[in-house]
């Protein structure tokens, strides 16, 4: 029987797939109602006051989000591309089944959001406030984060590919099957939530010294 370690989970998601879709207008956004099938594209939301709004099955295609409120909203098997924002402000938000890709994003507040069989591809971020997400099954392809804020955050089978993060803050963070190989980490702050992550020894490396400090040992 060998003693070695299997490698983490991987996350479970799926190629999105629309059938026909409407092409929709900022007249058709309404918070009350679930909103279906539809497509918008190079809509300008404003101050679109979206909390609770429901997106099934939509595609929203360079939208502008500048002032729109969207906590907690819901987005299932819908893909958001090319979002360009100062600020996407998306606390207690829900994505399943759903892709973000291709944005550039001031500050992300995504703080309590519930993220299951999602994928954020080419993503870039200066300031990412995930504090206390559910991040359940999801994929971070070719995205760039200043700072990656995951504090408190439970879940599993989280993954990295070709990712850049300058600071990766884990306090208290929770996650089983996390597997950061993929990504480049410039500083990690909580280093307590590492804990059954799957790095490289490369990755280890380059931390080392930040390992170091957090265990209190003295290198000379």
């Amino acid at each position: 029987m060998s003693g070695k370690r299997s490698g983490p989970r991987a996350p479970k998601v799926r190629e999105l797939e629309f059938g026909v879709l409407t092409e929709a207008s900022v007249a058709d956004l309404d918070d009350d109602e679930t909103m279906e099938a539809l497509r918008w594209r190079g809509a300008d939301f404003g101050a679109a006051a979206l909390r609770g709004a429901t997106f099934v099955g939509c595609e929203l295609i360079g939208v502008a989000l500048f002032e729109a409120d969207l906590t907690a909203a819901r987005f299932s098997d819908s893909r958001v591309t090319r979002v360009n924002t100062p600020v996407l402000k998306a606390p207690d938000a829900s994505w399943t089944g759903s892709v973000l890709e291709g944005s550039r994003i001031g500050a992300w507040e995504g703080y309590g959001a519930h993220l299951r069989a999602t994928q954020f591809i080419g993503r870039k971020v200066t300031y990412a406030n995930l504090r206390g997400a559910s991040l359940t099954d999801a994929v971070f392809t070719d995205c760039t984060f200043d700072e990656l804020d995951l504090m408190d955050c439970t879940g599993a089978r989280v993954a990295y590919a070709n990712c850049t993060i300058g600071l990766l803050t884990l306090h208290r963070t929770k996650i089983a099957s996390f597997d950061l190989r993929g990504a480049s980490i410039g500083a990690v702050s909580g280093m307590d939530g590492l804990r059954g992550a799957t790095m490289t020894e490369d990755q280890i490396a380059m931390l080392a010294t930040q390992f170091a400090d957090h265990l209190g040992i003295v290198v000379d």
